[in-house]
């Protein structure tokens, strides 16, 4: 017992003079056990920390009333044991689940509906006819003030021999439904067809405060709903007892509709986790489910839970990839530090081994020491990191999320469990790092500082190569996958910690792969030193070429340095960018507007009214609809995006790499403008006629010869002037009273046929007559010239045929001076387009253009400038593609091919077949600088439109899958992480420059002794120190950019786990990466600066005594 106190003694007494030889030494590495530990055990708090600012957040965007509960069941009968059965139900589930979470209740009791009428009238039964409800709302008469009368009692009284009630009635829906005070009203259950109940009309009330929590929200839908379809309802409010006594009684054996309203604490809500909260509304709901019939739960958070979970989940990758690279840095310091520590050691090691300890007992001493270094870190790390996190929100970047204040932060049991599972790692790592040189005798480090150092071990047994292959398997996962995110078979997403851990073992690989270049380019620098004419020159790089791996110590410190700065300058900047930019693509423009049905499209009045509004600046329409190539429904179906060129570049967001050839939106849309139209065939003022000869060979019956005109707003008309006859006839019609100016669009046929089995027919035309009101008789076309006529594409192509054949001499007489020389002559093939056939005008011999995405163009296997035709709404339009495009605003390419156009050219177009009435279907607006807020915009902009949805650039800002929480967090954390790596690595440089300045002390001297000059160790140091900054340096931005691009495209997600689109483009804020860069390159001044002030201070006659040795270290 004694020999084993005495052991115990001369053991901690060792450990005591270790320590005490080297104290700076166990300073740094009791640093970075601590930033280990903090780092770790920050990871649960911060999250915890965005996880309630989330949900403060969240409970003030929900607002006062949709943090409230709603409970409703219709399938209760209405009377008063299953009401106390369900008040049981109810309130015992809320106290088992939601506790202190609820302050308050208030419970809603609705029968089913009523016929009415006032005594002595019958009840009217039709289906216009007004319908009551009676509804009772604890403790109404305590939120409301009487207008007239008084509040009913339980009081009754008879009339006839049946029992009177007392009801309340909503003031305003009183006074519309012309009901005063004492008025005996008789109702009667539509669901049983007998039975009354008899009111009297006590009183008219209305809202004590209106904004009050207690009506949740709801305005009057409890009190006065408003309904169409029939004349309004009325609702009736009678006390409780007789609610459920005299209402209960005609209504037996029917449900009524319980509402029980559940009001929360704010406060105590918003300090929830995400899971209690899941899980308290899972269980209410499921216990519920248990003893009421057919439940709802309702409540805004319930929602909100899940997006905020998907938030919250993707938001948290980029802050688990920045402690992962801290862990990083701190690890490869521990382990320099640890290292260099080691060999300063050896001749204490020389010492243990000479009295019998041997590397096991030489390892347990490793252990402990890092265990004493590793342990009072992990126990105090939680309350630095809880210190740190706290003082995180008065940085500038956490303001919009604080306000400015303390970041909210909870010391909780995981925080230590963290702390102490990284210190059983960095005590691993210093006990690893501190056994190396165990084996080592004095002899081979003599040996090792006098010849060049021979490759480390990972090199030997090519730990290396490993690396790199598992780095690529991964790399190539995530590719695969399209993230660390994967979705579970519930269709929940969880993160795949092991491939997050991919950017790190990535790093590590390609500093690895770095490390075994780099002896090789040192060697070159050293043979190119070697020739140059400066001697300090050439003696630096040699040195390095003689010690690389000594010097890929830095060399690795600053490549994962940097890499953690360019990582955390690209990951956060570019999924803001990202956000942003998604936001930007799917909406189009500030505000957009989607209609639906055929009712609430985009008219010209609806357009207009738009217009007007103040805070609009521009609108444009568009039109959306699915198309097909081709001539028959079996061609390839698109989306075809109809815009106006001019106006939508000027409200919508375009990025140039949207198109390969890079091109902005100006000079991609402007192609699409139909500019050129040929002029105008107008039509005389005040036109009651029109008239054609006309003549068919042969003659096909029931074939009628249409002329389509235009009005003076845009809209088109079809004129029908009958059916051919044999030989030459004057085909005439009544011409309606329009809008004018009225032109002439296009001349056709039609024939009841199917698309490609019409008759061949040759139609001739001639002297287009126009009557006006006072009979006068006008020239409008002689078909002598071919007037930029051509045939209008069919089923069969372009098919139909238009030239000027001679006029014959019976084709005249109607018009003084009519007689011309030539007579329109079309030819018409089988083709048609719904039985369609004609010529039409137009100023070039060119289709309409178009812009078709790679989708289209791959499978349709059209090419540029190649006419061909497709099917808009039943009208065939031929088209070219002009320019082939990735993305552009609002088309998903993954959703289908897609191709965008002029929307006049498209609608006038399909117009001319006649008949036919196409109307945009969408608006994009952009809006001036203004302060209205954006919902009180939309609002009314949906006031316009019946049927529309209606989204605003700013409010969808909170639809993607960060919020400014996130955004916050993102910039903080990488802010954070910048600052450790740079403190991490500057405490790893300086160790260096310290151990290099012990190491080279003799070469020091003697180059010296050799007459170099301060010049001279100013050449030597920076030719030998710089080049693995440089190579670090180069391998970080490298390796950094390359982390950034994988990570930021499997991060790339919104809340429901899809890609994001637009894609992202990498975006690198400089700041961090140069901070980082910058306190590299400043403590690398500032140890040379510092060695050479050392220079000249070095004792040789002293050196030479002791001799010239590098053991000590």
């Amino acid at each position: 017992m004694p020999n084993r106190s005495r052991t115990k003694l001369n053991l901690i007494g060792l450990i005591k003079s270790r320590a005490s030889s080297d104290p700076w030494m166990i300073v740094g590495l009791v640093v970075g056990a601590l930033f280990a530990a903090a780092t770790a055990a920050g990871i649960p708090q911060y999250g915890r920390s965005l996880e309630i600012v989330s949900m403060r957040a969240a409970v003030a965007d929900v607002g006062p009333f949709n943090t409230n509960i709603h409970v409703t069941t219709s399938w209760v009968p209405l009377t008063e044991q299953d009401r106390l059965r369900s008040d049981q139900s109810v309130f015992s589930a809320v106290d088992s689940h939601l506790g202190e979470l609820v302050t308050g209740s208030a419970s809603y009791t609705k029968s089913r509906v009523h016929w009415w009428g006032p005594m002595g009238e019958p009840l009217r039964t039709d289906e216009l006819a007004s319908q009551s409800s009676f509804q009772y709302i604890e403790h109404l008469d305590d939120h409301v003030e009487y207008v007239t009368g008084r509040a009913p009692t339980d009081n009754t009284s008879e009339i006839d021999g049946e029992t009177v009630i007392e009801v309340a009635i909503y003031h305003d829906r009183a006074v519309h439904l012309q009901i005063e005070i004492g008025d005996v009203i008789n109702s009667q259950p539509v669901d049983r067809g007998t039975g009354n109940v008899r009111v009297r009309v006590t009183g008219t009330f209305v809202k004590a405060r209106p904004d009050e929590v207690f009506w949740m929200g709801f305005g009057l839908a409890f009190l006065s709903p408003d309904i169409e379809g029939r004349e309004q309802p009325l609702i009736l409010f009678p006390t409780r007892n007789s609610m459920f006594t005299a209402v209960a009684g005609a209504n037996a054996g029917l449900p009524a509709t319980f509402d029980w309203f559940l009001f929360t604490d704010p406060v105590f809500l918003a300090d929830m986790t995400f899971d209690e909260l899941e899980i308290a509304f899972k269980n209410l709901t499921v216990e519920l489910e248990d003893s009421l019939a057919r439940p709802f739960v309702i409540t805004e958070m319930i929602a909100r839970i899940d997006s905020m979970k998907q938030r919250a989940l993707f938001g948290s990758i980029p802050l688990l990839l920045m402690a992962l690279l801290i862990l990083a840095c701190v690890g490869f310091y521990l382990t320099m530090a640890a290292g260099l520590l080691a060999r300063r050691r050896i001749s204490g090691y020389m010492m243990m081994q000479s009295r019998g300890f041997n590397v096991r007992q030489q390892l347990k001493i490793h252990a402990i020491e890092a265990a004493i270094v590793s342990v009072p870190a992990a126990a105090v790390a939680p309350l630095a990191s809880f210190v740190v996190i706290g003082a995180l929100g008065y940085l500038p970047a956490y303001r919009a999320i604080t306000g400015g204040s303390a970041m909210p932060v909870e010391l909780a049991a995981s925080g230590w469990i963290w702390s102490f599972g990284a210190s059983i790692g960095t005590a691993a790592v210093i006990t690893a790092a501190s056994s190396f040189w165990d084996r080592s005798t004095l002899a081979a480090s003599r040996s090792s500082d006098a010849r060049p150092v021979g490759a480390p071990w990972f090199q030997r047994y090519y730990v290396d190569a490993f690396l790199v292959g598992l780095s690529g398997i991964l790399w190539w996962e995530l590719g695969a996958r399209g993230g660390v995110v994967v979705a579970e078979r519930r269709g929940e997403f969880t993160p795949d910690l092991s491939l997050l851990a991919a950017p790190i073992l990535i790093v590590v690989a390609s500093s690895l792969v770095a490390l075994r270049i780099f002896p090789v380019l040192t060697r070159v620098a050293a043979q190119v030193g070697a020739r140059s004419n400066s001697v300090a020159l050439g003696f630096g790089l040699a040195s390095v070429s003689r010690r690389p791996f000594f010097h890929g110590w830095p060399m690795l410190a600053f490549a994962l340095a940097i890499s953690t700065g360019i990582v955390a300058g690209s990951v956060v900047s570019t999924l803001e960018r990202s956000t942003n930019e998604q936001v930007l693509y799917s909406t189009g423009a500030d505000i957009h507007v989607t209609t639906t049905g055929s009712t609430g499209q985009v008219s010209r009045e609806r357009l207009a009214r738009v217009r007007d509004l103040g805070p609009i600046d521009l609108a444009s329409p568009a039109l959306r609809t699915t198309s097909t190539v081709g001539t028959t429904s079996i061609g390839t179906r698109f989306t075809l995006f109809a815009i106006d060129p001019i106006d939508f570049q000027q409200v919508a967001w375009f990025r140039d790499d949207f198109s390969d050839s890079g091109t902005t939106i100006t000079q991609l849309v402007d192609r699409l403008a139909v500019r050129i139209t040929p002029e105008a065939i107008e039509l005389p003022p005040n036109t009651t006629e029109i008239s054609l000869w006309v003549r068919s060979e042969p003659v096909i019956p029931n074939h009628e010869i249409w002329i389509v005109v235009r009005d003076g707003i845009g809209d088109t008309h079809t004129i029908t002037l009958g059916g051919f006859t044999e030989g030459w006839s004057l085909a005439s019609a009544k011409f309606p009273r329009v809008i004018e100016p009225v032109e002439i669009t296009s001349i056709q046929t039609f024939l009841r046929v199917g698309p490609d089995s019409a008759a061949p027919v040759e139609v001739r035309i001639d002297d287009l007559i126009a009557t006006t009101d006072g009979g006068f008789k006008q020239m409008v076309l002689d078909f002598d010239s071919p007037g930029l006529w051509t045939g209008l594409p069919t089923a069969e192509g372009e098919d139909t045929g238009f030239t000027i054949t001679a006029e014959p001499p019976n084709v005249s007489g109607i018009v003084e001076g009519d007689s011309g020389t030539g007579v329109g002559n079309i030819s018409l093939g089988r083709g048609s387009n719904q039985g369609v056939r004609g010529i039409y005008r137009r100023a070039k011999d060119r289709p309409i253009p178009i812009i078709a995405s790679e989708g289209f163009m791959n499978r349709t296997s059209v090419g540029l400038r190649r006419p061909f035709v497709i099917d808009v709404a039943g009208g065939l339009v031929p088209v070219e593609v002009i320019e082939s495009i990735n993305y552009f605003p609002t088309l998903d390419p993954a959703r289908g091919p897609f191709a965008v156009a002029d929307i006049n050219a498209i609608i006038d177009f399909v117009e001319l077949r006649g008949r036919k009435k196409v109307t945009p279907n969408e608006l994009f607006a952009s809006l001036h600088a203004t302060d209205s807020p954006a919902a009180d915009i939309v609002e009314s902009v949906r006031k316009i439109f019946r049927l529309a949805y209606v989204e605003s650039r700013a409010q969808r800002i909170n639809d993607t899958f960060v919020d400014p929480v996130a955004v916050a967090g993102w910039r903080g954390m990488s802010v954070v992480a910048t600052i450790v790596a740079a403190v991490v690595v500057l405490m790893a440089y300086t160790i260096f420059l310290a151990a290099y300045a012990l190491r080279t002390k003799g070469e020091s001297a003697l180059i010296l002794a050799l007459g170099a000059s301060r010049r001279d160790y100013w050449v030597s140091m920076i030719a030998e120190l710089s080049p693995a900054i440089v190579t670090g340096t180069l391998v970080g931005l490298g390796t950094g950019f390359a982390v950034s691009s994988l990570m930021v495209g499997s991060m790339a997600h919104t809340g429901t786990g899809e890609r994001l689109l637009p894609p992202f483009l990498l975006q690198t804020d400089w700041t961090l990466p140069l901070v980082t860069i910058g306190a590299i390159f400043t403590i690398f001044l500032i140890g040379v600066t510092n060695s050479v002030r050392s220079f000249h201070r070095i004792q040789i006659a002293r050196m030479a005594r002791e001799g010239f040795s590098a053991t000590s270290i």
